[in-house]
């Protein structure tokens, strides 16, 4: 039986980017947040689109391993760049993702609720007091601290990041992913390319994401190998 691997990106550029990248069209499965199931690398893969933000993230996590009991999951997309020397189309696979903007750890203000709930937590992704700890895949990229936070982050923001938690790039989805997979033990590799740095303005996000998408979805097909 070949392995199952289930492939989340937020955006439809984000989806098209995969599709493409597979050089095949997949099989339909629905119609609304698209699903598609592939046969690429000796593995069944399914593509689906979460949606942007933790919340959709989360839904749509939970609902691929209810339905498809996936051996491995992957978030591809972009990201914006938080440390100085990551530049637009670099290519990022974390070895580590925190929540941003919740009080969540011993390193970030942790709740009874959260301190309760640690054991809960600790599977594939491992799950530390402050953050999650994916794998890599032995990625020939540029591993660090990917920051998950609900907004596109100001200038203020990214500063508090860095100084808090060292990350060196900011989504909107891979820690929820990462908290839903812990919960049924199932590992995950997030693959981001940079769309905008932190010399760019928000404006050219509109300009670098389509080829920023594609430059990912590469280097999930390099990664989807390793499996």
């Amino acid at each position: 039986m070949k392995p199952i691997v289930a492939v989340l990106c937020p955006m439809p550029m984000e989806f098209s980017a995969v599709e493409k990248a597979f050089g095949k069209l997949g099989e339909p499965l629905e119609s609304v947040f698209e699903e598609k199931k592939f046969d690429f690398a000796g593995l069944d893969v399914v593509l689906a689109r979460c949606g942007v933000g933790k919340t959709l993230a989360a839904a749509k996590t939970q609902k691929l391993i209810q339905m498809f009991e996936p051996d491995h999951l992957f978030v591809c997309g972009v990201a914006g760049a938080i440390a100085e020397d990551l530049d637009v189309f670099d290519v990022v696979v974390p070895n580590r993702v925190v929540h941003g903007d919740i009080r969540f750890g011993d390193a970030y203000n942790p709740t009874d609720v959260t301190e309760s709930g640690e054991e809960f937590f600790i599977g594939k992704p491992q799950y530390s007091a402050s953050a999650y700890l994916p794998e890599r895949l032995n990625a020939p990229y540029r591993s660090g601290t990917l920051a998950t936070i609900d907004s596109f982050a100001e200038e203020a923001e990214k500063d508090f990041l860095e100084e808090k938690f060292n990350a060196c790039c900011i989504d909107m989805e891979s820690a929820a992913v990462a908290q839903v997979a812990t919960m049924w033990n199932i590992p995950v590799t997030v693959v981001r390319a940079i769309s905008d740095n932190r010399r760019h303005t928000a404006g050219d996000f509109e300009t670098n994401a389509p080829k920023a998408c594609d430059v990912a979805a590469q280097a999930l097909v390099e990664l989807l190998k390793r499996i």
